[in-house]
């Protein structure tokens, strides 16, 4: 069973936690599929390499400006890790952050990732002082275009860049408090 302090958010099916050892094989598993990949700016690693990372995030706390934090996501029934949710504070301003999320393909299209964001955006709106999350998508990532703004995230700019060799856009969606 896990410590108290491992889960930071419960919502009607997730578990937000720390990561923990035994997940290692399940990061290393979704991060590798390329459907999954495609648009993060991660690179893929090994179990060894997971096992360092989740190290790295269990001596960690979510808020330390300039760090990204990956909160684990869970099933609340079963409690085996489906994906992640990362969040940075603005190193220098620290009422921004910046939010990413990853799901496994089976556990996508179900609103499971809508749930998490939502839970983590309000996590860092009322425990870490943040006013405005940013994430920045790809637009050819059509089903996160879609939760973005099914979480009510205005987009407030579009840049043409380079992704991995490809022309794309990057659309930049904010969500303010209140």
């Amino acid at each position: 069973m896990a410590e108290e302090t491992d889960c930071f958010i419960t919502t009607a099916r997730l578990q937000v936690r720390r990561f923990r050892a035994e997940d290692a094989p399940t990061l290393v598993a979704y991060r590798a599929d390329p459907e999954v990949a495609r648009y993060q700016g991660w690179t893929q690693f090994d179990e060894a390499e997971a096992r360092e990372f989740i190290a790295g995030l269990r001596a960690s706390r979510p808020g330390v400006p300039g760090v990204w934090y990956q909160f684990a996501l869970a099933l609340l029934s079963e409690g085996t890790l489906i994906g992640d949710v990362g969040l940075r504070v603005t190193a220098g301003e620290p009422t921004t952050a910046d939010i990413g999320y990853t799901l496994m393909t089976a556990q996508q299209g179900r609103g499971l990732a809508s749930e998490a964001v939502r839970a983590v955006c309000e996590y860092a709106f009322s425990q870490l002082g943040v006013r405005r999350i940013q994430a920045t998508v790809d637009d050819r990532n059509v089903r996160s275009l879609a939760l973005a703004r099914r979480l009510g995230m205005i987009e407030e700019a579009a840049v043409e860049t380079i992704w991995r060799g490809e022309p794309c856009v990057d659309r930049i969606f904010v969500l303010t408090r209140g």
